[in-house]
């Protein structure tokens, strides 16, 4: 199976449940939580994954991580059932999945803009702004830096990309210079 359409599956479910008892919302946050915390331990993946260690054990520490994170009953319960399931990997593309359904739900796309140096705030309203218009949906915009970009933006919405930076435009004069000789 696909791994992002495993992801996918357990989303729905968790959606679902979130929906018919009004939790999506914290459920939603309680995931990215935990795949943040997946994605940036490493140790903590090697523990979880490790064969050697005994699965009361690695469950244990699972136990402790759910319970800092301070999680609700249903997501407590969902991780519990990720983790008997072999499924912590997972939670990454759990995650992902998760937020999609809910900006779908919630009428919302996720543009990310990438600058070279820091894009400042109101380039960001602006940006955030002219999207809405255009769009008619709620945006919800990220920044990053880049500073390969050499300057200009990037914007991402969904698969479509809009490239204005400048190392893209010297590739396209790169690349028309090639093509005439």
């Amino acid at each position: 199976m696909v791994k992002g359409s495993i992801g996918r599956r357990w989303a729905k479910a968790l959606f679902a449940i979130g929906e018919e008892k009004g939790t999506l919302v914290g459920l939603v946050r309680e995931v990215q939580k935990a795949a943040e915390l997946w994605d940036g331990s490493e140790e903590l993946r090697t523990t979880l994954v490790n064969p050697l260690l005994a699965e009361g054990t690695r469950f244990k520490v699972w136990e402790a991580v759910v319970r800092r994170l301070g999680t609700s009953p249903i997501g407590t319960n969902f991780f519990k059932l990720l983790f008997e399931k072999g499924r912590l990997a997972e939670l990454p593309s759990i995650a992902r999945e998760l937020q999609v359904l809910s900006d779908q739900r919630d009428n919302r796309l996720r543009a990310e803009v990438i600058g070279a140096k820091p894009v400042p705030e109101a380039v960001v309203q602006q940006l955030r702004a002219a999207l809405q218009r255009k769009t008619g949906q709620a945006v919800v915009v990220t920044s990053k830096q880049d500073p390969s970009l050499i300057g200009g933006l990037v914007t991402r919405i969904g698969d479509l990309m809009y490239d204005g930076s400048i190392r893209a435009q010297l590739a396209r004069i790169k690349a028309g210079m090639l093509g005439q000789s």
